[in-house]
């Protein structure tokens, strides 16, 4: 592992932040993984529950019988120290006042014209299917950021599957939110068991999944997207910093290192700064302090691969970067950074002031479901509008004036029925 320098060429950054942003896509493996996880939907979708029992023997060597896969999750938020308590109620009290503060100011809302009205209406959705990651951590944030929007928006049934044995952690999230439990199940074969249901678990097909998950959820929820709802295709964890003179080098570490540690080996870090004294500064020093993380030796690996340290000759060139990088996160630490902030077009979640992502992953208050991989290009994070579906309802009266402009199109497209049909609106008064 040799020792990172700062990048200086702006064509080089400009292809490393590409590289970065393109990572995954370039991944070896995905092939593989690809048909591993069509096999393991069409075994589940083909078999139900038995095809659950024998993966959760082959993947996560565990006898699992029917009674085994749904935990009950009564007793375990009471479980945990006073100081978990108070800071899950506080976590849950802010995520829950933004997102009832995002909601659509009225459910109904009337549009009037000269001819009629139109009506836009929003509906929650009936049922929901949430996944929490397990593996190198039980990620009971993700619940909180998935489970409560689906809450606020009115979604009736939300049903959780987690890879197995599900943490006590999880099981109090859910209690704290008012769910029952948990079905302990992981990977691609979670995704496909909410999609078409296993009835022994009295598991329902959802009508739509959310929520983050390895490279086999990713995938699973690619193939089976169009069959049930999909809220993204979560990649792996990616930080930006612009940082401006005066910053803390070792904070900036630890934001950097923060990214890296979630373990996968394909989270992206990058810091752009125009100081080279805070470059060099966080080169050396990254390697150092990541030294005193139990993973360090993973953190380090992947530091190697998709990290970068760019040294650009203004914060205004930093952000022209972090646009092209599309970042999931974006950290500004700058004297200017509200008026930089405003600069950027593509980032999942902007972090000024004294707030760093860290934050954002607990409770700031909006989810920490956020595109990844370039994705914030085109699409924003989690809300309590992916759990809310819009209605209009139009009520136009036989007004003459639209009749006629509608056959004059509809000809136009050349669909004669369509002009015939618009015309005999008129007989309906």
């Amino acid at each position: 592992m040799t020792s990172k320098q700062p990048v200086t060429d702006p064509n080089k950054l400009h292809q490393e932040i590409l590289r970065l942003r393109d990572r995954v896509n370039s991944s070896a493996g995905a092939d593989t993984r690809e048909q591993l996880v069509r096999e393991i939907i069409a075994g589940v979708k083909a078999n139900g529950l038995s095809e659950l029992i024998s993966l959760t023997k082959k993947i996560e060597k565990l006898d699992f019988q029917l009674s085994d896969f749904f935990k009950p999750c009564a007793g375990h938020f009471e479980a945990q120290s006073p100081a978990v308590r108070e800071a899950l109620i506080l976590a849950k009290t802010r995520i829950e006042a933004f997102q009832k503060a995002s909601m659509p100011n009225a459910l109904e809302q009337v549009f009037f014209e000269t001819a009629g009205q139109i009506t836009l209406r929003w509906t929650a959705l009936e049922r929901v299917g949430i996944y929490v990651p397990g593996g190198n951590a039980a990620l009971f944030s993700s619940l909180l950021m998935t489970a409560i929007p689906a809450l606020v928006a009115g979604v009736r049934e939300i049903y959780i599957c987690s890879p197995p044995p599900v943490s006590s952690s999880i099981l109090a999230v859910a209690e704290l939110l008012g769910l029952e439990g948990v079905f302990q199940i992981g990977g691609a074969q979670a995704i496909a068991a909410l999609a078409y249901g296993i009835s022994e678990l009295d598991l329902p097909a959802v009508d739509k999944i959310c929520g983050p998950g390895n490279a086999y959820v990713a995938l699973a929820k690619r193939q089976l997207a169009g069959i049930v709802g999909i809220d993204a295709f979560y990649g792996p964890s990616e930080v930006a910093v612009i940082a401006g003179q005066g910053a803390n080098p070792q904070s900036l570490c630890l934001d950097l290192i923060a990214q890296l540690e979630h373990g996968s080996g394909l989270e992206a870090a990058v810091l752009l700064t125009d100081s080279s004294e805070i470059a060099h500064a966080v080169c050396a020093q990254l390697p150092v302090l990541a030294q005193t993380f139990p993973n360090h030796q993973r953190i380090l690996e992947t530091w190697d691969s998709f990290g970068l340290v760019g040294l650009v000759a203004s914060l205004e060139e930093a952000c022209e970067l972090v646009d092209l990088f599309a970042p999931e996160h974006l950290e500004i630490k700058a004297a200017q950074a509200e008026q930089l902030a405003k600069s950027i077009q593509n980032a999942g979640a902007i972090f000024i002031g004294g707030s760093n992502e860290a934050l954002g992953d607990y409770l700031a208050g909006p989810s920490h479901c956020l595109p990844t991989c370039g994705a914030a290009r085109y699409s924003s994070g989690l809300s309590v509008y992916d759990f809310l579906r819009r209605h209009s309802v139009v009520n136009l009266s036989a007004d003459r004036r639209l009749i006629e402009a509608t056959a004059i199109l509809a000809e136009l497209e050349g669909l004669p029925a369509h002009a015939a049909s618009a015309r005999a609106a008129l007989d309906i008064e």
